[in-house]
């Protein structure tokens, strides 16, 4: 039987393409194989232009030019309550016999046996061997020790930050709180702090004042390095509460005494203080006839009670001699002062009496006698305030004390020069300048070796 040529030629025809496909990819190999053998491979790294220097050897030569440099750390202790400079010192493997020559020698800038909690020492040390030691004794005091070219021998000294003491005036309107609009119209807790301070005889900051009252403050503000750190003295200030207007003018007498006065030269130092407390309010008025919660009749209530939280400071009234002091049935932890005007007042449900407040011990006006609480009869934390006036019970709310005393004759021209410059400040007639401006400056200096090397 012959062949069938249709299905002979064909098939001998397709295996061209295929035995030439095999002879290209064979000849594609061959020339793989050669570049990327070991022998050319080692020619290309060794004779190309980039590769000439082996890497490891260019980061071996870094290493050694870095290693020569010194190595400078910075450490900043933040100071707790048991933290001590002699303990820093020794963790840093300062000698002790340098640590104590430090602190000798830096002893009439600040004493560094009393580092206070919550600052920062920071020290620099140079191949772990101290080289400076830099603390903030105020705001803009700092204290500044330096190696020096001898071995263990460092040189102490106080330079100065640029500050200066600038005025500004703080304006606000209560809405809320004195506390919380005070702090948004720019004042901070201290300067609120003295202005309830200075008008504490004529207004009852727990009960007086209403939504609408206007406060004007003209203050000290110290500035360190163009930056506002802390509010100072208040120069004059002015309240408007329930319609009526207050002012406190700050003045010196010739005597260089200090004291705040209102716009007809009067002392604003009162007998007593219109309330015992800062920051509470009145959870019950005196009266005659108030149903008591406990006992459930009606009963009288000779005095004040003040809600404020458990702890809250209590300030005596006046000053005078402590009457009676300890627990006193269902007044619990009480306290009564004499006063030498004629007044007494008592203290009633304290948490506790405040160190050295005992029957007979002297009291000064303002003075922190004890904490708010809830002993002996009573619903929850307040402050039970009575006053007598010759031995009787009064509405303390009712109480009118006269001003200690007035600007003195011989001073009353200068008054008014002092209390008409204040008022145009408080205005926005004048504008308010800088003062006592200071520069950056060294102010002490005292050079400290080793205790060793002194004896040498």
């Amino acid at each position: 039987m012959r062949p069938n040529p249709s299905i002979k030629g064909p098939h001998r025809a397709d295996m061209r393409p295929v035995l030439l496909a095999v002879l290209v990819s064979l000849s594609v190999f061959i020339s793989l194989f050669f570049i990327l053998s070991p022998e050319a491979m080692s020619e290309k790294y060794y004779d190309g232009p980039i590769l000439r220097a082996p890497s490891i050897d260019a980061s071996t030569q870094g290493h050694d030019a870095l290693s020569m440099k010194p190595k400078e750390s910075r450490y900043d202790f933040r100071l707790s309550g048991s933290n001590t400079f002699y303990q820093i010192m020794s963790v840093l493997n300062v000698p002790g016999a340098v640590s104590h020559e430090i602190e000798r020698k830096a002893r009439p800038f600040f004493d560094l046996r009393r580092l206070k909690q919550g600052t920062v020492l920071r020290v620099f040390t140079v191949d772990e061997r101290l080289s400076k030691i830099e603390y903030r004794i105020n705001e803009y005091q700092m204290l500044v020790v330096k190696d020096t070219a001898e071995p263990e021998v460092y040189s102490v000294e106080r330079t100065e930050l640029a500050h200066e003491t600038r005025q500004a005036t703080i304006t606000g309107t209560i809405e809320n709180s004195l506390y919380e609009d005070g702090l948004k119209a720019g004042a901070d807790s201290r300067m609120i702090a003295n202005l309830t301070d200075i008008f504490a005889w004529d207004i009852d900051f727990a009960s007086d004042i209403r939504k609408g009252d206007k406060f004007n403050i003209l203050s000290e503000m110290l500035y360190v390095e163009g930056k506002p750190v802390r509010t100072g003295r208040i120069l004059g200030a002015e309240m408007v509460n329930g319609g009526k207007k207050y002012a406190a003018i700050y003045f010196e007498g010739k005597d260089g005494e200090g004291s705040y006065f209102n716009a007809e030269g009067k002392s604003l130092r009162r007998s007593l203080l219109k309330s015992p407390l800062r920051f509470s309010r009145i959870t019950s008025h005196f009266s005659k006839g108030r149903f008591h919660p406990i006992h459930k009749k009606y009963r009288p209530h000779h005095g004040i009670d003040y809600g404020a939280p458990s702890g809250t400071p209590i300030e005596s009234a006046g000053s005078g001699i402590v009457k009676y002091a300890g627990w006193k049935g269902g007044y619990g932890n009480f306290i009564e002062i004499k006063h030498n005007n004629g007044f007494s007042t008592a203290y009633g449900h304290l948490s506790r009496i405040a160190k050295g407040v005992r029957t007979g011990a002297k009291i000064t006006q303002g003075q922190v006698i004890g904490a708010v609480g809830s002993t002996g009869i009573s619903t929850g934390p307040h402050l039970h305030y009575e006053v007598k006036a010759s031995g009787k019970l009064i509405n303390p709310l009712s109480v009118k004390p006269v001003a200690d005393n007035a600007v003195a004759k011989k001073d009353s021209a200068r008054f008014a020069s002092v209390k008409g410059e204040i008022e145009r400040k408080l205005s926005g007639e004048v504008s308010v300048l800088a003062a006592n401006q200071s520069y950056t400056g060294q102010t002490g200096k005292a050079v400290v070796q080793p205790a060793r090397s002194a004896r040498n």
